[in-house]
């Protein structure tokens, strides 16, 4: 991460701000540190460049179920996803991101926000309407997909994406602090899902837009999801 970045992060917790108490700066990139709230004194740390939010007491036995799982499959899961989908697809699954995307609305130097970004399918796809001057934020909550995603991020230079760990349902980011926000294909593993779309509302700027698609949502679930934006 950057120092500039604590303009927009918070603590999960209680939102109180963020003061760096240690850090370890190459090139204007904090590669280990820590991150200190101000108001209830937690202490985050920051790991290869990743500050981690998550709080463990706040996950139940669904979310850490998945994150573990996300842990373990990190890498079959990024060579489905960056290989194999787009090839058995025809192209269809990449083009689909795009639209997805592009419903956003964003122009260049816009600020986004990717909740769940996995291994970073869609930062190529965000960082094309946004620029170079733009700022991509992409938070997961496993360890094992955003280290593919940082893979990504450093073959790259990409100097303008920044990663966190965190809980979907608690963001370390204050409000209104993003252009637009987008989730793709993991709501539906959520234990708390009106906590985590009220987050996502919270750190969006006001008329800006949320995009989520998730092919595992009941007709059911889908219904109360629009009713919670409604």
């Amino acid at each position: 991460m950057r120092k500039e970045s604590l303009h927009f992060l918070c603590c999960p917790s209680c939102h109180g701000d963020l003061r760096l108490t240690e850090d370890k700066t190459v090139d204007g990139v904090l590669l280990s540190g820590s991150l200190r709230c101000d108001a209830c004194r937690r202490t985050y740390r920051i790991n290869s460049g990743i500050p981690d939010f998550l709080l463990p007491e706040t996950l139940n036995e669904k979310d850490k179920k998945w994150m573990l799982t996300y842990d373990r499959m990190a890498l079959s899961y990024d060579i489905i996803m960056s290989y194999l989908f787009p090839l058995f697809s025809i192209g269809q699954e990449p083009f689909s991101r795009y639209v997805w995307v592009k419903q956003l609305q964003v122009g260049k130097g816009a600020s986004v926000l990717d909740v769940s970004t996995g291994t970073g399918r869609n930062m190529p796809f965000i960082l094309h309407q946004i620029g170079p001057q733009g700022r991509l934020v992409a938070m997961d909550i496993s360890n094992g997909m955003l280290s593919y995603a940082r893979m990504k991020i450093d073959r790259k230079g990409l100097k303008n994406v920044e990663l966190q760990r965190a809980n979907a349902s608690l963001l370390p980011y204050k409000d209104n602090s993003f252009d637009a926000v987008t989730h793709v294909g993991g709501i539906n593993t959520f234990d708390n899902k009106a906590k985590a779309l009220s987050e996502m509302v919270r750190v969006a700027k006001p008329k800006s837009r949320i995009v989520i698609v998730d092919e595992g949502l009941s007709p059911y679930e889908q219904k109360r999801f629009s009713e919670s934006f409604s």
